[in-house]
């Protein structure tokens, strides 16, 4: 490691760049990685990406709820979404991941929930409904 202009050798992940200034995405990149939050901010950019990736009329039978752990689980209004859905689930992972650039979601779980639309309108009949 090089001595600075003080004689001194910059602590790690200081060092002097050449190659001009860093963007700022970098540098919130690396601060969220040391605060060891970077995985959880991953997380909710699959949750705020799921509608773009499944696409609209897909996204109105099967709401993001949340992700741990690489697993994101979706509300689908019956057993007959979360059926067809699953034949789906590899193809689903892999676009999510693929929007996101890296692997973030490794499984989907989808549980039986009533779905409100944007405008409070249910979609489906809740816990243990099957259409």
């Amino acid at each position: 490691m090089r001595a600075n202009a003080r004689g001194s050798v910059p602590r790690s992940g200081t060092e002097p760049r050449d190659s001009g200034p860093e963007p700022i995405s970098g540098l919130i990149g690396r601060v969220l990685e040391d605060l060891g939050a970077a995985g959880k901010v991953q997380e909710c950019q699959a949750l705020l990406a799921w509608e773009s990736v499944a696409g609209h009329q897909l996204a109105q039978h099967a709401r993001a709820v949340r992700v741990h752990r690489g697993r994101m689980q979706l509300a689908v209004p019956s057993a007959v979404w979360r059926t067809h859905l699953s034949f789906s689930k590899q193809l689903l992972v892999e676009r999510i991941n693929r929007h996101l650039g890296r692997r973030v979601i490794r499984d989907l779980v989808f549980v039986n929930r009533p779905i409100q639309d944007r405008a409070g309108a249910t979609t489906g009949k809740g816990k243990g409904a099957d259409g």
